[in-house]
């Protein structure tokens, strides 16, 4: 009798010790929201050939692209109008450079927002426009919200007239989480309910 409630006990243990787990990563808040960014790139080529960006900089023709003022929403919406990037990556669209590769950093108020792509397509590219989407991990470090790394997703544009070497440039990312992940770690919460009943009623 023993060894069968110590093995219960056991059991029991593992499993508040996976909730305490859980617990502490539903105190951190998921990133949501998108932001948005302009300014300037030059491709590797004409646009309708080319298959890397050789290189990405802000509105003024220098620099790094800034936040697209009113584009900002949920955990971004804090960061100012015109904010510029602390960095915001050249990469190789085709092939594909291998991921996961930082695209964007930027810094506003003390807290740190950065995003990290995971895959790249290309839907569209032609003699005037070129279309490149994918997947990423957002994160947001510092300041007073603890926030946990988030799936999200990505986009660039560019557009021009045929050879010209010089593109306008907009980037957007989206981050909304998703709702099974967070229904999959409360269901854990009854699991532990029922070893700990198992438990007490053992004891009697």
């Amino acid at each position: 009798m023993k060894t069968n409630l110590l093995r219960k006990l056991g059991g029991a243990t593992v499993v508040l010790v996976a909730a305490g787990a859980v617990l502490t990563a539903e105190a951190q808040s998921t990133i949501n929201g998108s932001i948005a960014f302009i300014g300037g790139a030059t491709l590797n080529g004409p646009i309708s050939t080319a298959t890397a960006f050789s290189s990405i900089f802000g509105p003024s023709g220098s620099g790094t692209p800034v936040v697209l003022a009113g584009y900002q929403s949920g955990a971004y919406v804090s960061i100012p109008d015109n904010t510029p990037t602390t960095y915001f990556n050249v990469f190789t669209f085709n092939p594909v450079q291998p991921t996961p590769f930082p695209l964007w950093q930027l810094s506003a108020s003390g807290v740190t927002y950065s995003f990290q792509v995971t895959s790249v397509t290309v839907p569209l590219q032609n003699q005037f426009f070129l279309d490149i989407q994918g997947n990423g991990v957002a994160s947001i470090t510092g300041g007073s919200t603890s926030y946990i790394d988030t799936l999200g997703t990505w986009s660039i544009t560019s557009t021009g007239v045929g050879s010209v070497p010089v593109f306008t440039f907009g980037a957007n990312t989206t981050v909304v989480p998703e709702p099974s992940s967070i229904e999959l770690l409360l269901g854990l919460i009854p699991v532990v309910c029922v070893f700990a009943r198992r438990v007490r009623a053992s004891r009697c």
